[in-house]
């Protein structure tokens, strides 16, 4: 683990003294979860000296493990969580589909699912010392739409359980989560569009459907207004990590945060200017 400035992670306010076991062993709990070694129930979370105590200290675990499960990166999730001098989330993506996708009910604890606009690069990104020009970052970017599988390693009781944790810890925070690649579980991917600069973000419509049971209806929902707001920074900040490469994909903010679909149904998400998106959870047997 390199330290925050070479990372390009901006001034973040040092709180606590560096704590090399306490990363160590919260990643190595995320990874023995992902390999279904161990369970641990989410609102119980880390133990205390593995819990991670800011924002930093969770993207240092998301890095390790990374290094730890050794799958490789198909993208990268980009959270911004817009407070003072908290540098936004990056968390890697694991598991694609595209759609029409067949999942698993394995993949996501309650069947937890929420619509987004990405971005896939078209070109390489490599790692350098220059920033990269915004028609660069343009050019070199297509726009596809896409499921979120939330899928925490935690386990949770209910949507209502994770959500009334989470609003639970707003104002004391606990980054147990957002270490577990912020609970995502991958993406679902629909077909992308390259020539779409021209899109009004502020004013798409997106819908997502579950059989006959309309879950989505929002004009300009992504919390940014434009999810491309996102890719400049995104990009530059991986100029000082790894670089990015051709066919990872980007992800932002959802359009509705995440509900609880039914099993063996239909769920189909329409952005306007983008052909629908579908996915179906099937019982495992």
């Amino acid at each position: 683990m390199s330290d925050t400035a070479s990372q390009g992670r901006g001034p973040l306010p040092q709180l606590f003294a560096h704590e090399p076991e306490r990363i160590r062993k919260a990643a190595e709990l995320i990874v023995k979860m992902r390999h279904k070694e161990i369970e641990i129930d989410g609102e119980t979370g880390f133990p205390p000296d593995a819990s991670p105590r800011n924002i930093d200290e969770a993207q240092q675990v998301a890095d390790l493990v990374r290094d730890l499960f050794a799958r490789p990166i198909l993208g990268y999730k980009y959270y911004i969580q817009a407070r003072i001098q908290q540098a936004p989330m990056l968390s890697p993506i694991y598991d694609i589909w595209d759609s029409p996708a067949v999942l698993s009910e394995e993949i996501s604890q309650h069947r937890w699912i929420e619509p987004e606009m990405a971005f896939r690069c078209v070109r390489d990104f490599p790692a350098r010392e220059k920033q990269y020009s915004y028609q660069e970052i343009v050019e070199g970017l297509e726009a596809v739409p896409v499921f979120e599988i939330i899928g925490p390693r935690f386990r949770f009781d209910s949507q209502a359980h994770m959500r009334g944790l989470v609003n639970k810890y707003r104002d004391n925070p606990r980054f147990d989560g957002i270490a577990d690649n912020h609970a995502s579980g991958g993406y679902v991917v629909g077909e992308a569009v390259r020539d779409w600069q021209d899109v009004d973000f502020l004013k798409m419509r997106v819908t997502m459907d579950a059989g006959e049971t309309r879950m989505v209806d929002t004009i300009g929902g992504n919390p940014l207004v434009d999810p491309f707001i996102s890719m400049f920074p995104l990009i530059n900040v991986m100029r000082s990590r790894q670089g990015l490469f051709v066919g990872q994909l980007l992800a932002t903010h959802s359009y509705s945060g995440f509900m609880s679909v039914p099993l063996d149904v239909k769920v189909v998400a329409d952005f306007t200017g983008f052909k629908p998106l579908e996915a179906i959870f099937m019982a495992t047997t």
